[in-house]
């Protein structure tokens, strides 16, 4: 789905023109349409329909997620094995 929006044309619109019709501007949007929103003609922000933002940022976080684990595997090949009841018995430790 977000492959599809990023080849669709894309409606931009100013800010000033954002601001002043954003009753309209919404209506679009919960009709699929994304629009980019530009200052001073330079493209700032895209407003999306939520279930394609939602998904998006869902990829992101799972890329971000990814490559922090790749850095703590590359740095934690030292670590020992834990068996279930050491780790049973940390998480106790630390609780009050």
């Amino acid at each position: 789905m977000l492959a599809n929006l990023v080849s669709a044309a894309m409606i931009t619109l100013p800010s000033v023109e954002v601001q002043n019709k954003f009753g309209s501007i919404a209506n679009l949007v919960k009709g699929g349409e994304a629009v980019a929103v530009t200052q001073y003609g330079t493209p700032t922000m895209m407003i999306l329909p939520y279930t394609l933002a939602a998904d998006a940022l869902r990829a992101y976080r799972a890329q971000r997620l990814v490559a922090f684990m790749d850095t703590m595997q590359a740095s934690s090949t030292n670590a020992p094995e834990l068996t279930l009841n050491e780790i049973n018995d940390l998480v106790h430790e630390l609780r009050p």
